[in-house]
């Protein structure tokens, strides 16, 4: 049930997300794709590669986003597959080009967060122990879409988190992130 919770909730943070953040800006410089090999080494890795999942079809590269069967958990949670359901619901409109890290801020109470409960809302969802989880961080990455009268910029924020080494994606971030 927390999980569907969480699952549904992220679902209508995308949507909030999706309808904010556009600039008509030609200075953008879109970085390689994210590879299976980088996504779980940083922050900047596993929210691009999250993002560029949805838009190259790549579900193989979704389900690395999450802690090994929490993709599945998602599933069973959901009533279906959740990539499908993010995919349909993050679908833009236009030609998707490529995406960039744009920065990140530590979820740190010196920067303004509430970091015991971001870390216990990602235990919740994820049944990790409290001490597991490490960093949590909000990454800004920039993508660009083309149609056939001009190109759009939009910027999106997502919470990602540290465990063992490794990082995964946790949700979508519509606060003040004060990038």
């Amino acid at each position: 049930m927390r999980k569907l919770i969480a699952v549904l909730i992220s679902i209508c943070l995308t949507v909030m997300v999706f309808a904010g953040c556009t600039s008509k800006s030609e200075q953008f410089t879109a970085e390689d794709f994210v590879t299976l090999e980088q996504l779980n080494t940083d922050g900047k890795y596993v929210a691009r590669g999250f993002f560029e999942s949805m838009y190259t079809y790549d579900e193989n590269m979704f389900d690395h986003c999450f802690p090994e069967g929490y993709a599945e958990d998602l599933d069973k949670a959901a009533g279906g597959d959740i990539f499908e359901q993010y995919k349909n619901t993050m679908n833009l409109g236009g030609t998707f080009m490529g995406s960039a890290s744009a920065g990140y801020k530590e979820c740190t109470v010196e920067n303004g967060f509430d970091v015991a409960a971001m870390r216990s809302k990602i235990c919740f969802a994820t049944g990790f122990k409290y001490g597991e989880v490490g960093q949590i961080q909000i990454q800004k990455i920039s993508v660009q879409f083309m149609n056939e009268k001009d190109s759009r910029i939009n910027s999106f924020y997502f919470i990602v988190y540290e465990k063992g080494g490794s990082w995964y994606m946790y949700e979508l971030f519509t606060g003040n992130a004060g990038f």
